[in-house]
Order: C-alpha cells, then sequence, then structure tokens
C-alpha cells in the first residue's frame, strides 16, 4: 500500500538492492567444477593424441625411430623381433648412375624385409625404379623401369669366414644394419649399359646429324715459321736428328 510522504504525494515503494546486496555467482567453467581431489577432464576438453590420458583412453601413435632416412635398422631391435622388420617406402638415392644412364631423380620404390639369423641379417623384397637415357644408335632420349628381387646376406665383421669374404656378403659394422649399399648395388648392376631404343634402330635422324664424308678436305697442319726453312732443309739432307 502506498505510505503518505512529506509533500501530500505518494510514492510506490521499489527495491534499489541498496544495503542488502547478493553477491554475485562465480562462472563455473565446463571440466573445472570445484571438488574435493583432482579434477577430471571433462568429456567436452578436446583431446590430442600428444596430451592424451595416461589411463590409455586416446593412446598417441608409436613413433618408429629405429629405421632413419639412410636406411639404417638398429640391430638390437631387430634381434629382439620374432618376425621380420619390414620397410615398404620411397627413397631418394643420389649418385645411380652408369655411363649415361641413371635413376630417374634417384627416387627407389622399395619393399624390403629384414630378419636377423644368429650373427647375420637376411634381406629379401623387392626394388622397383626408373631409369633414363638415350640410345647408343640414334641418340634419342628413352627410358625403362626395373622391378629387382632382393635376396642378400649381411655378417659381422668378425665372424666372416674366407668364403664369406669372397661371396657377396656385405659388412654388418657398429650397432646398425645399413641396407642402403644393398639397394645401390642391385640398382646399379641392373642398369644398361648401352641402352637400344630397337632393335631395328636405323641409327641417327640424318636431318639433325647429317653424316660427313670422309673423303673431305683434310685440315692442314700448323706452319712452320719460315726462318727456320734453312734448317729444315739441311736435317732432311743429312737425315734423321739423332737426337
Amino acid at each position: 500500500m502506498p505510505s503518505p510522504r512529506d509533500g501530500g504525494g505518494s510514492r510506490r515503494r521499489c527495491w534499489t538492492g541498496i544495503g542488502s546486496a547478493v553477491p554475485p555467482m562465480p562462472r563455473i567453467w565446463p571440466g573445472r567444477l570445484p571438488r574435493d581431489g583432482p579434477v577430471r577432464p571433462s568429456s567436452t576438453r578436446m583431446q590430442s593424441p600428444e596430451t592424451s590420458d595416461p589411463d590409455g583412453s586416446m593412446p598417441s601413435a608409436p613413433i618408429d625411430r629405429s629405421v632413419t632416412d639412410s636406411l639404417r635398422i638398429s640391430l638390437a631391435v631387430l634381434r629382439r623381433r620374432a618376425d621380420p622388420r619390414r620397410l615398404d617406402r620411397t627413397v631418394v638415392l643420389g649418385d645411380l648412375r652408369v655411363g649415361g644412364v641413371s635413376i630417374l631423380d634417384g627416387q627407389v620404390e622399395l619393399s624390403l624385409e629384414a630378419e636377423a639369423r644368429g650373427a647375420e641379417v637376411v634381406v629379401t623384397g623387392a626394388l622397383v625404379a626408373r631409369w633414363e637415357g638415350e640410345c647408343r644408335r640414334c641418340l634419342e632420349p628413352l627410358g625403362g623401369r626395373l622391378d629387382l628381387r632382393v635376396n642378400e646376406v649381411m655378417a659381422a665383421t668378425g665372424s666372416r669366414t674366407s668364403e664369406d669374404a669372397a661371396s657377396d656378403v656385405y659388412p654388418l659394422d657398429g650397432d646398425d644394419a645399413d641396407l642402403e649399399p644393398v639397394v645401390r648395388d642391385a640398382l646399379l648392376l641392373a642398369l644398361p649399359i648401352s641402352p637400344l631404343c630397337d632393335e631395328l634402330c636405323a641409327g641417327p635422324d640424318p636431318e639433325r646429324f647429317p653424316a660427313t664424308s670422309g673423303t673431305g678436305d683434310v685440315e692442314a697442319g700448323p706452319v712452320g715459321d719460315p726462318r727456320w726453312a734453312v734448317l729444315d732443309a739441311l736435317r732432311g739432307d743429312d737425315g734423321p736428328d739423332p737426337g
């Protein structure tokens, strides 16, 4: 009910909140509810594989560091495995050239298996690469594909016998098995030395490589100094110079 005030008027009582203010409620973020003990992440928080929970709810992907870009495999890791170690990848190797023929861009697709057998390591698998060069007759550019099978043995230097040294057994030194020499040798031995575009290749294009006649003018030798003409004549009369 309105109450009389000075001035004969009446006003409606309103609530201003002065003197009995209510403290504001604290903002509570998801996943940070106050509770006793450690706070577990809520389902609304994004989890990344690198920062997953130790309980294994979102395990991170294993990172294999035993094989480097130079195709080295740790012998300790290899000997702890019951099954062969498999490598499926594309690598780039430099200086794969024989004469004018080379591996295109140095790229090699390999699918290899390395298995430890006692003191030896057996490497088997396949290699795929493309080569480029020029025909030995027509000199036109050409290329091809290499599909190779690999079956090699690697052994430690101290365990190699005289028969192994004479055979194609690759040395196994240090703590790693380096497969790059195996891959490199297989490719270099398979590259064609003198490729031919076709068995019926007629040779170079006459318009691009015109043939020259062998009966043409022969380039004259250097002209002698006329001041020594008299001495040359005397030398010719006396016979060859004994010196």
